[in-house]
């Protein structure tokens, strides 16, 4: 059963005390050094590697469809490495959650066209943080907001703890954090010149959706950054995140020029190949887990 905006005391009954157990131990560990939670996490990649065939299956086939041109023994070592990083990620989220400014500032080896968003905030101007759903995105917002002030959009989860746990999470370093249905909302901030950092990039079949391409492959995605931008008269800056070794590479690209265009499907065109880019960079990193292609034409999980 659903809990609509759950609450602590909904939340301790017990069958909710597993997760409890895990949340827990998570924000232990994230005590240690984080070379050590690297490590970690990738042994937990490697187990899912081995205990998560139905989740492995959908990481495979996403990968073989985006990168058919790569031999197979590099498609399963791209398989095993995404895995290795949705590990980290466990870490990467309990950091962003829980993490203290003494342990996140030494995490940034370099950050990169700050001064764009500076200049847009400056002037008043309503700023859409354009990123995708690469696996350290989360901890990437974290960091982000020791140098500049935004809302963040989430995706409402279906389980209430963790719901209330990412709401909480998100909520408690971030101006605010904004379920991704409530567009009214955003346009709001937006016309009031406030920032919010939002990604668009998963699978979306309703209302405002067309078939975009995604690695040479159609993919059903929501068009609506370009009717958000447009009513919310927000400038557009591309928002791209890399775990380097022990650390991590922000960057902050320009505002896009003639962004909304006036054609939804060019503007999402447009969105997808900015994430390519990055995905030449740091493939391992994007969120292969995903079902992005799930409803495309003539292709099943």
């Amino acid at each position: 059963m659903r809990i609509k905006n759950p609450r602590l005391r909904d939340l301790l009954g017990p069958r909710f005390w597993p997760l409890w157990f895990v949340l827990g131990l998570l924000r232990l560990l994230i005590l240690l050094p984080f070379s050590i939670q690297l490590s970690l996490g990738r042994a937990i990649g490697r187990l899912l590697y081995r205990l998560a065939p139905s989740r492995v299956r959908v990481v495979r086939k996403n990968i073989q469809h985006c990168f058919a041109d790569m031999a197979p023994l590099q498609q399963e070592r791209l398989v095993k490495q995404h895995l290795e990083s949705l590990g980290i990620a466990l870490f990467e989220t309990a950091l962003c959650w829980w993490g203290s400014e003494r342990q996140l500032r030494p995490l940034l080896h370099q950050i990169e066209g700050l001064e764009y968003l500076q200049a847009a905030q400056q002037q008043g101007q309503g700023v859409i943080l354009l990123c995708a759903h690469f696996t350290d995105l989360e901890i990437s917002s974290r960091i982000l907001l020791f140098h500049t002030r935004f809302a963040v959009v989430y995706r409402r989860m279906n389980n209430p703890l963790l719901e209330y746990i990412t709401a909480g999470g998100r909520g408690a370093h971030a101006d605010e954090a904004i379920p991704k249905d409530n567009i009214k909302r955003m346009v709001q901030q937006l016309r009031k010149g406030q920032t919010i950092w939002f990604a668009a990039d998963q699978n979306y079949q309703r209302k405002n959706s067309a078939l975009i391409n995604f690695c040479g492959q159609p993919a059903p995605t929501a068009t609506v950054i370009s009717a958000l931008a447009r009513t919310g008269r927000a400038a557009v800056l591309p928002f791209n995140v890399a775990r380097i070794g022990n650390g991590y590479q922000l960057q902050i690209l320009a505002p896009l020029e003639g962004f909304p265009s006036g054609d939804a499907m060019a503007d999402t065109e447009r969105y997808h190949r900015l994430i390519e880019q990055q995905i030449e960079k740091v493939p391992e990193q994007y969120l292969w887990a995903h079902k992005r292609f799930k409803g495309a034409p003539g292709f099943y999980y």
